[in-house]
């Protein structure tokens, strides 16, 4: 390609929605566009939008894991008995559920009234969850914060979309990713701290006063543009995707009973189980068929976001992305409490090194992909060092070092955080930004919906092998050990003391089986990895825009704006 073909290149995709450079590996290469071009200035009224957002997202995150360690407590305090799984479970169920609903409703009324909205609700079910007297009045707390939570996860994302370019993008997802990150990561530490120091009540009674600060930041300072809407509630109404909504919601709660109860309550291959997988699975197919086909006329996830193979391999990407990252935090503690034999603080110790590069490693990469205006580099290169990090961790046993664990733990906290940031903005870099709720709507989905199956596949792989290996080993073939460590306990009752209270003899049996197990996680985690890998390497390697190539839900600078009066233009109104 001449030189002045690729002038003509970059000209004629200035006017496009994105640029594609196709390059042969004997030409020259095409730089992206200059580095120093001035960047827009951030006002007050922005960072105070942001603040609330990130602080918004902490909570949402952290109530998805301060429960991990609570959940004993608060099960012995409200008599759960089996019920107390569903505390956590309708938690990420609802807030999976109804996240293409928010979407829609950022479409049609706006941003600011919907994540206000989404915020109370979700303070309302705090509240609930702090006074609950019942397992059955928690459990609709966590069902309110769920929905709650939904809201909080889609339109935070989507908002900062609306007031960044593309191009600068990834650096403020790399933020706002650090605050979810440490909210996931500090979660089961404060957990454990308030059960311990207060009571299990402000586990829940914790998000309040944040939650009343955010609301007052959101009131005041929340305040974009957005077309100009003259439809009655009730057209409004019909834009709405009930009908997939229904189909997503039973879809997505007989998965979760499945993946709940199989292997505890019921065998896997039990009928109820087997039915409640083909209904779930059958459900999200004929979701996504219906969202494509002439009977949706408003669908929450159009066709026209899996349009091109950027957007669908980062859409796959970021579920595989999802089905690695909880792995460590679940199966790691195992490894130390159980094969090293430490205690479970010392164990929240030994993760440390995951988990601090984890929550950087995101901020640095959002960075590195607003700096080169390119994601597919940092995408291979991560999921190329997940499938080193994962494949080295079958190695670990009782013998390895600290120095070893420290290390693999370094690099796969690295190759899960850095692509986080950047993996919207690759799916939106083939579309028009008039996507951005529709496509942050769906990227937020696939995360939740990944991180169900995140913590179930695992715990279902570690229990099968755990069982089948139990069944043929010698030195623990009582048979009321193996009833105490059959069918998902042996997770339960992974710890020293339990270790610690056999033989020697049986001891070193038991850790075998821990062993052998864990590493059966690793290789299924490696097998998410490769599939990860081969994602991204369909990725188009594309300039991300510098501009917004629409002017809506831009940030207004007079928070009393009226609809119509003093906004950009005639069309825009107070959102």
């Amino acid at each position: 390609m001449s030189r002045s073909s690729q002038r003509e290149l970059m000209s004629s995709g200035s006017q496009n929605t994105h640029q594609e450079l196709d390059i042969p590996q004997d030409g020259p290469e095409v730089q992206p566009p200059p580095a120093d071009k001035p960047k827009t200035s951030r006002g007050w009224r922005f960072w105070a939008v942001f603040i609330s957002l990130s602080i918004s997202a902490f909570l949402s995150a952290l109530e998805g894991a301060v429960v991990s360690t609570a959940l004993p407590s608060i099960s012995r305090a409200v008599n759960a008995g089996e019920d107390y799984i569903w505390m956590v479970n309708v938690f990420f169920l609802t807030s999976a559920a109804v996240q293409p609903l928010y979407s829609q409703l950022a479409d049609i009324w706006g941003r600011r009234w919907p994540m206000i909205t989404a915020l109370g609700i979700f303070a309302l079910g705090s509240g609930i969850c702090g006074g609950a007297t019942s397992a059955s009045m928690l459990i609709g707390g966590r069902t309110i914060q769920g929905l709650g939570a939904a809201g909080i996860n889609v339109l935070v994302e989507i908002i900062i979309c609306d007031l960044l370019p593309l191009r600068e993008r990834g650096q403020f997802m790399g933020l706002m990713f650090f605050f979810i990150v440490l909210g996931s990561v500090a979660g089961p530490f404060l957990g454990g701290i308030l059960v311990d120091r207060a009571s299990w009540r402000w586990v829940f009674y914790i998000n309040l006063p944040f939650c009343g600060l955010c609301l007052a930041l959101l009131f005041l300072f929340l305040n974009v543009q957005r077309p100009k809407n003259d439809e009655s509630t009730k057209e409004s109404l019909k834009k709405i995707d009930f009908i997939g909504l229904f189909i997503l919601c039973g879809s997505i709660s007989s998965l979760l009973y499945a993946l709940t109860y199989g292997g505890t309550r019921y065998e896997w291959s039990a009928p109820a189980i087997i039915a409640s997988f083909i209904i779930g699975i059958v459900g999200i197919v004929v979701f996504f068929v219906y969202q494509v086909s002439p009977l949706c006329k408003h669908p929450a996830m159009p066709k026209s976001l899996f349009g091109n193979r950027t957007s669908v391999a980062a859409f796959l990407a970021t579920f595989m992305q999802l089905m690695l990252s909880y792995a460590p935090l679940y199966f790691l503690p195992v490894y130390f409490q159980v094969v090293k034999r430490s205690s479970p603080s010392r164990s929240g110790v030994q993760i440390i090194p995951f988990s601090v590069t984890f929550c950087v490693s995101g901020l640095i990469g959002g960075i590195v992909v607003s700096k080169l205006g390119r994601f597919k580099a940092v995408h291979i290169a991560s999921f190329a060092l997940q499938i080193i990090s994962v494949g080295t961790f079958t190695l670990l046993d009782r013998d390895s070092s600290m120095a070893v664990w420290v290390i693999l733990q370094l690099i796969f906290g690295w190759s899960i955080g850095m692509p986080n940031p950047s993996l919207l903005t690759a799916i939106q870099a083939d579309i028009p930004d008039s996507l951005n709720a529709a496509s942050t709507g769906a990227f937020a989905f696939v995360r939740s919906v990944a991180t169900i199956f995140a913590v179930s596949v695992p715990a279902a792989v570690f229990g099968n092998r755990f069982d089948q290996l139990l069944a043929t080993t010698e030195a623990v073939s009582d048979p009321e050990l193996q009833a105490g460590l059959e069918r998902g306990q042996a997770y339960e009752k992974a710890s020293r003391v339990f270790i610690n209270s056999f033989p020697e003899e049986i001891q070193a049996a038991i850790i075998t089986l821990y062993e052998e197990s864990l590493k059966r996680v690793w290789y299924v985690s490696l097998a998410f990895a490769g599939a990860g890998f081969l994602f991204v390497l369909l990725e188009k390697n594309l300039v991300t825009r510098e501009d917004k190539d629409t002017s809506e839900f831009e940030l207004l600078d007079n928070p009393n704006t009226a609809e119509g009066n003093g906004a950009k233009d005639s069309r825009a109104g107070n959102v």
